[in-house]
């Protein structure tokens, strides 16, 4: 059994349809943009998988998918799929963060403003920590639930 990247790609897309820059990709042909867009998206899905590793492992191996055919080669639960297109969600906009860090080494304060006021950056970075912490806060959820049935883990080798 397996599950295509489609669940998890409209998902993510849902969260981002309104947003130029993804899909803005200058006066490339067709071909050019959707290979650049599926290689954002599958660095995204990268992305995504490496993240839930950085707090524990699951209870199946996310690693296990061919990007060549676009799909994870284990039955991916809603849940999984929610969370990685939140996870791609976050990567996608961190990628701003960096974006305003990069400005902030380059230009001198009075320079930066001149592209983003101070207030404006300062709200930007604020949104990211909050999705950063809700990300955060949505991994370590999904660990301490049965993927199945998504009842609580007990320490005592069962369902809460």
């Amino acid at each position: 059994m397996a599950t295509s990247y489609e669940p998890v790609i409209k998902k993510f897309i849902s969260k981002i349809k309104n947003d130029d820059d993804f899909f803005n990709y200058g006066n490339l042909s067709e071909s050019e943009i959707e290979e650049m867009v599926n290689y954002h998206l599958h660095s995204l899905i990268d992305r995504a998988v490496g993240f839930i590793y950085k707090y524990g492992d699951p209870d199946i191996n996310l690693y296990d998918k061919d990007d060549s055919i676009q799909q994870f080669n284990i039955d991916l639960v809603v849940q999984e799929i929610d969370l990685l297109s939140d996870i791609m969600y976050f990567s996608y906009i961190e990628e701003q963060r960096n974006k305003i860090k990069t400005l902030s080494l380059t230009f001198k304060s009075n320079e930066l403003n001149v592209f983003s006021p101070a207030n404006e950056r300062r709200t930007t970075l604020d949104m990211i920590e909050k999705i950063e912490t809700s990300t955060i806060n949505a991994v370590q959820n999904y660990f301490a639930r049965d993927r199945i049935t998504w009842k609580y883990k007990s320490i005592y080798l069962g369902d809460i």
